[in-house]
């Protein structure tokens, strides 16, 4: 296994700070204390509001690209990752609560459960919750035994879209880093695509941000957890730290961070419309 997986990329978990955002927050901060009506219409231009429908017709994720998404609890993130799941055709999800109304969900809706990994032919069961036993007070150990194995079998088959809604659980509590890591820099020419999504940024492998393409942020001002961040590309940490720390409750900031495109949207959730605005 350890051949499998070997420990690659950083394990900080804050980025450096580079003098490209120390020059960029500098004139944020500048901007926002001279002229916050011309800061707000920079962050309408350069990260435009769009409907939900508009941003999914949008959204291209190609097999082998990675997905970050980080938000506070019930900020969305699940109702989102459902969404752009219809988008994957092989799709593996972890679960690792005993309950879980969103695994629930998946299953009632065409998913199959595992307890662990199967060689099944993908064919004829392309969605997958892969949910071991965690009823018992001691149940983290089998969980990673079921989880590493899951890892090393989907690494070899490649081709599938592994998702894990609970990054900090399976890189903290079950110390599945190496693992991990292996998904995001080795994973996209296997065709896997690594999705993520965590409410604890700080405490995730910084490979899940500077290897996925497509990433999603909703509403933070927590200024430790923004220190995560490190340039993405085309896009100063200081702008995108900006557009997050004002994002309106249950909207949601994207960013490309191959071409650096970023726009704001609301997913559809109880009580919303379809639109998104």
């Amino acid at each position: 296994m350890s051949n499998v997986f070997p420990m690659t990329g950083s394990s900080a978990f804050r980025a450096p700070t580079t003098q490209r955002d120390i020059r960029d927050r500098q004139q944020l901060g500048t901007l926002a204390r001279r002229d916050p009506d011309a800061l707000q219409a920079m962050v309408a231009t350069e990260a435009p509001r769009v409907p939900w429908d508009v941003f999914y017709d949008r959204f291209n994720w190609q097999q082998g690209e990675h997905v970050a998404l980080v938000g506070p609890t019930e900020a969305g993130k699940t109702s989102l990752l459902i969404r752009i799941l219809e988008k994957r055709t092989f799709v593996a999800v972890t679960a690792t609560k005993p309950r879980d109304s969103t695994m629930d969900h998946l299953i009632s809706h065409g998913y199959q459960r595992f307890e662990k990994w199967e060689s099944v032919s993908p064919t004829k069961v392309p969605r997958r919750v892969i949910w071991p036993d965690a009823t018992s007070i001691d149940s983290e150990v089998e969980q990673r035994r079921v989880f590493r194995d899951m890892f090393a079998k989907i690494y070899r088959e490649g081709g599938w879209a592994l998702v894990n809604d609970e990054g900090y659980v399976m890189a903290e509590m079950l110390k599945l880093k190496p693992e991990m890591r292996a998904m995001w820099t080795q994973g996209r020419s296997l065709g896997i695509s690594f999705c993520v999504a965590t409410q604890r940024p700080r405490w995730v492998p910084l490979e899940m941000y500077d290897q996925s393409k497509h990433l999603f942020f909703w509403q933070n001002n927590d200024q430790r957890s923004l220190d995560t961040l490190g340039d993405i590309n085309r896009r100063s940490s200081a702008l995108v730290k900006e557009i997050i720390v004002h994002l309106e409750q249950y909207q949601v900031l994207y960013v490309n961070a191959r071409s650096g495109e970023m726009m704001r949207t609301r997913p559809p959730a109880p009580g919303f419309d379809t639109t998104g605005r």
